[in-house]
């Protein structure tokens, strides 16, 4: 994933991303497209992610728990390679942050280091 590419938007927004691949209709219709299938894999490897990982804090026979997750894992780098493609074919776009964009979110998040029940 190329995360350096942009593209600007038709509203002059700057975006992380690649313009939309001739392989994807331009039109939606009933039919089933390769943007239908690939996204249909990426939610249903994220319900997987998420049952791996509760089974993964539940279990009780570490060989289990360690056989699941090296296949979560492996789950893992398939979801991220389906995520990839996706990315690539110009499905999933986000929009560049600016310097104070960043900086604003940094301050909100580092507050909420002190509701954490640890110290860093």
């Amino acid at each position: 994933m190329d995360t350096q590419a942009t593209i600007t938007s038709k509203t002059g927004v700057q975006k992380i991303g690649r313009t939309v691949s001739a392989e994807l209709p331009k039109v939606k219709d009933p039919s089933i497209n390769v943007r239908d299938r690939l996204n249909d894999v990426l939610l249903s490897e994220k319900h997987n992610l998420v049952s791996y990982q509760i089974a993964i804090n539940e279990i009780i026979n570490d060989d289990l728990r360690n056989l699941l997750i090296n296949n979560r894992n492996r789950l893992q780098g398939l979801h991220t390679g389906v995520f990839n493609e996706l990315f690539n074919l110009g499905e999933y776009q986000a929009d560049v942050a600016t310097t104070p964009q960043i900086a604003d979110t940094f301050d909100v998040f580092s507050g909420y280091i002190t509701q954490l029940p640890y110290k860093q």
